[in-house]
């Protein structure tokens, strides 16, 4: 029997079982009677299909599409206690428990799909380029590097490419935690600094990340007990490139252009930037794959909504008397992280052990668990609600 025998009731239900996405497009396109069929395929079936098909076809892997449903399980989870205790496990069993996560609360459509490739050549590349740049092989390049070839030179173990997969995938993650903070009128849910910690944390794994008092880092994910102590060093690049010049000049410059104005927009020290730039920057640098055109593109080939939509932004904040509440966080000289999203302070939390200042070595204090007395209780009863 062949297949314009079968009804579209059967032909509907091939993509249960058709292996991987590649397949699915092939079958799609061989008539019209078969795309019509297949194209009804659910979301959820057509992004199993895409996972089958990594990472040949979705590199660096599990990355992109990690980035590319991200948004989905935020919305998923935003504003309910029960689902967001369940996004922070999946977060601190490191990226490939987000990327199940993903999978099992997300969906493609074949439009997002092509979407996301066309973005691959318009920003994701371009960005990964400049990142490179600025902390990558390219860097590392530059004639002189140590003796006054470049103006901050430091030691990192940089991937540019997925590095910009985790910029965004924050971004697709925590944006419209933001909304909160543009819209305080509104009251919308938003989510906490522990929980964006926890995506640094445990999704970014990195060899120096370690407990130290106020801080717990739990032996799960990257850090699970039976695992060797990870070999990367993403927390540490991630600092690096959040708070580097070459980064902060490159948004700067990016947003002055969309807001027509040279002065609107000046590049200062971060201790002496007024918190209103502070808040746009942290706020557009927060948008996810959409938000990254703006360092990417020339404002002329920007999306225009977005486009309106950083101005609008800079116009709410224009509009708060004061900025968002902040909490001291990591050790010797705190860091005050923004309750509103605030990457280049969020990734330092984790990674702020390798700094310093340390105290003698004590033999019971050397593990991965810090004594109760060490310990901050609030982080102590964060991780013991979501392990119940």
């Amino acid at each position: 029997m062949s297949l314009d025998a079968l009804p579209n009731e059967i032909l509907c239900l091939l993509p249960l079982y058709i292996d991987n996405i590649e397949t699915f497009t092939n079958a799609a396109a061989s008539c019209r009677r078969l795309r019509d069929c297949l194209y009804t395929a659910h979301p959820n079936t057509i992004l199993r299909l895409a996972a089958a098909s990594a990472p040949t076809f979705f590199s660096p892997h599990p990355h992109f599409l990690v980035a590319a449903t991200a948004r989905q399980v935020s919305d998923w989870a935003l504003g309910n206690e029960a689902r967001t205790s369940d996004l922070r496990r999946a977060l601190q069993g490191g990226i490939d428990s987000l990327y199940e996560f993903c999978l099992q609360h997300a969906g493609l459509t074949l439009e997002d799909i092509r979407r996301t490739h066309l973005a691959r050549f318009s920003t994701i590349n371009p960005l990964s380029d400049k990142i490179d740049k600025m902390a990558g092989r390219q860097w590392y390049a530059t004639p002189g590097f140590w003796n006054g070839g470049v103006s901050e030179p430091y030691t990192v173990a940089t991937e540019p490419d997925r590095a910009t997969f985790q910029i965004i995938t924050y971004g697709e993650l925590f944006g419209r935690s933001m909304d909160a903070f543009l819209q305080p009128e509104k009251n919308l849910p938003y989510f906490d600094i522990r929980t964006r910690i926890d995506y640094f944390t445990y999704c970014l794994p990195d060899w120096v990340c370690s407990s130290y008092p106020g801080f717990i880092r739990l032996a799960t994910g990257p850090y699970a007990t039976h695992l060797e102590r990870p070999g990367e060093g993403d927390q540490t690049a991630m600092h690096h490139i959040l708070h580097c010049g070459r980064w902060r000049r490159m948004w700067a410059a990016a947003i002055r252009s969309v807001l027509g104005d040279d002065d609107a927009f000046t590049n200062e020290d971060e201790e002496e930037e007024h918190w209103r730039k502070r808040m746009l920057r942290n706020a557009l640098q927060s948008q996810g794959l959409e938000g990254m055109q703006l360092v990417t593109l020339p404002v002329e080939k920007m999306d225009k909504e977005y486009v309106q939509k950083v101005r609008r932004m800079k116009q709410q904040i224009d509009q708060l008397n004061q900025p968002p509440p902040v909490e001291m966080l990591g050790k010797g000289t705190l860091t005050p992280v923004s309750f509103a999203p605030d990457p280049p302070n969020d990734v330092e939390i984790p990674c702020r052990n390798m700094w310093g200042p340390w105290t003698a070595f004590n033999p019971d204090a050397a593990s991965d668990e810090d004594s109760e007395e060490e310990s901050d209780s609030e982080w102590e009863l964060n991780f013991e609600e979501i392990e119940q």
